[in-house]
């Protein structure tokens, strides 16, 4: 009877231990396979999950009466997004509207945004600084997915994009240090903060007194979008070539994005960027 029981128990115990070895086997296993696919997110497995995100991944351009296009400074050595501008061009106020936008900008992305990304870059975070885009997408679809998560830190939907080597971005803009009044609530008096903001370069403007004809504009038009990557066709951009015209040069207005800096961030005041960017839409 003792030699029945032992031999049971030895038979439980043999097959316990090889259930319990076969479970830890396999919990390894698919932890090593999800580490892999978490490490490697431009591999095979990234085509498969940009193929189910179609609809999120293309940024369609518009021709639109206020076109809204963002700009993306690139440097081309290592790809990395050195300056971000948001450019509103009113067509019918004849108005032209640059808006700096701090590349160390950092938001909170919407649920419904950040569930659409997570496939394609599963630990990308939803809290995020813009200067690390390029950390979360391959080239490929880099900047639509950058024009995505820019509309959601706007809150509307932008026009196109546009993609400026650096070397030709500095060409044409500048960096500009300017000091700001502002109301300090809680010492109750104003405070001089300083800030930068992107303005055309002396270059730049001298560039613009030589065009004087619709054929010099046009030849320019033509010129700087052979140099630029844009999802917006020259064809399509040659619908605003009247507007172009019509622009004079005092017309033309350098804003930053209302927010300040926290820490080594920059955070939007979102009541008054949605004000700001309404005034110069209306």
């Amino acid at each position: 009877m003792k030699k029945t029981v032992g031999k049971i128990f030895l038979r439980v115990f043999i097959k316990s231990f090889f259930i319990v070895f076969l479970l830890i086997g396999i919990g390894a296993i698919s932890y090593t396979a999800v580490m892999r696919y978490m490490k490697e997110p431009y591999d095979n497995h990234a085509e498969d999950y940009i193929n189910l995100q179609e609809d999120v991944v293309i940024k369609e351009a518009r021709v639109e009466d206020i076109s809204k296009n963002i700009i993306f400074s690139v440097n081309e050595e290592n790809g990395e997004i050195s300056k971000i501008l948001l450019e509103i061009f009113h067509c019918e106020a004849k108005k032209l509207y640059y808006i700096t936008v701090p590349i160390r900008t950092q938001f909170t992305m919407s649920d419904t945004l950040y569930q659409k990304l997570v496939p394609v870059y599963p630990a990308i975070p939803q809290v995020i600084k813009l200067s690390n885009i390029t950390k979360y997408f391959p080239e490929e679809t880099l900047y639509e997915y950058g024009a995505l998560i820019i509309d959601d830190l706007f809150g509307i939907n932008t026009s196109y994009y546009t993609v400026i080597p650096k070397d030709i971005y500095e060409t044409i803009f500048v960096s500009k240090n300017i000091t700001l009044e502002e109301d300090n609530m809680e010492e109750g008096q104003t405070v001089d903060r300083s800030i930068t903001k992107e303005v055309f370069s002396d270059e730049y403007l001298t560039l613009l007194e030589t065009i004087k004809t619709a054929e010099d504009l046009s030849n320019y038009i033509e010129g700087i979008y052979s140099a630029v990557d844009s999802n917006l066709s020259l064809n399509q951009k040659m619908n605003y070539f009247e507007s172009y015209i019509n622009l004079k040069q005092n017309n033309i207005y350098f804003e930053i994005l209302i927010g300040e800096d926290k820490n080594s961030a920059y955070i939007i005041k979102e009541e008054k960027v949605n004000e700001q960017l309404e005034n110069y839409m209306r």
